[in-house]
């Protein structure tokens, strides 16, 4: 059970003089996006990129097995897990743990990713040039590979990224876009085997066959079904407004805090 006095404390980062932490810890992204989901599904909201299927949920800060997982100790090429802002479909968690997300039957699997005022990372530790379109993507076809089932019994499937209108963004320079286009995340994830072919890695010929069979089939479904695209804020939550007046006022309210309690300048990338 949730105390009461906890909403009463996370109201009070509202106000200078009672506030007892910093207000982005709940006017940020991730409490925009949850708020964004839990419309779309509770309104059920038809023809729409974040339409949900029947019996579809979602979840928030899931974790994806990554198709380049360490082989050896250490890896200087291997990665751990994937923290996704937003999972939504049909979907279950290794027992005990919200870590190795597993497709369950059902039809429906959707990553996004949320953003408020940064940019999409460029890279990991050891691929510095993986960034983290290329790198949600290829888990997506790591876990349709893992499910064993062939891509065509998937309805629906996405990679969205939320975030601001370009004229909103208001920081330097903005790579969601260009990071976001098939040609850069297909030749990011070449580049990323290319590193083991490079030191001879065993791992090659795998790498290559999943690349073929699930990463190269996926990127193309996205594209074909236009389920690969930067969404704005504010056309989300008009969406919402247009089924429920109230419902998209709150969102609104809600957002305007968001840019309200970061600024800009703290945020530049």
């Amino acid at each position: 059970m949730i105390p009461e006095r906890l909403f009463k404390i996370l109201e009070s980062c509202q106000e200078e003089e009672t506030s007892r932490f910093p207000a982005t810890q709940v006017f940020n992204e991730g409490w925009m996006l949850r708020l964004i989901l839990d419309a779309m599904q509770s309104l059920k909201i038809p023809n729409h990129e974040l339409q949900f299927l029947s019996e579809a949920k979602w979840y928030s800060e899931a974790l994806l097995c990554s198709p380049f997982r360490p082989r050896l100790k250490p890896d200087p090429l291997g990665e751990g897990l994937t923290h996704a802002d937003g999972v939504m479909g049909h979907f279950e968690f290794r027992p005990s743990t919200k870590s190795g997300l597993r497709l369950t039957p059902g039809g429906q699997f959707v990553v996004i990713e949320a953003k408020m005022f940064s940019n999409l990372s460029p890279g990991t530790t050891n691929a510095q040039a993986y960034n983290q379109a290329a790198r949600n993507v290829a888990c997506m076809a790591e876990a349709i590979a893992r499910s064993g089932r062939p891509l065509s019994d998937f309805e629906s499937v996405g990679f969205f990224v939320l975030a601001p209108h370009l004229e909103k963004r208001q920081y330097a320079s903005t790579n969601l876009e260009t990071c976001m286009t098939p040609e850069a995340i297909r030749s990011t994830v070449n580049q990323r085997i290319e590193g083991y072919e490079c030191q001879s890695r065993s791992e090659v010929s795998e790498l290559r066959e999943w690349q073929r069979n699930w990463f190269l089939p996926l990127l193309d479904r996205l594209v074909d079904g236009q389920s690969l695209a930067v969404l704005a804020w504010e056309s989300l939550i008009e969406v919402i407004a247009d089924t429920d007046s109230g419902w998209g006022e709150d969102l609104s309210r809600f957002y305007q805090s968001c840019l309200a309690y970061s600024p800009y300048d703290s945020h530049l990338v």
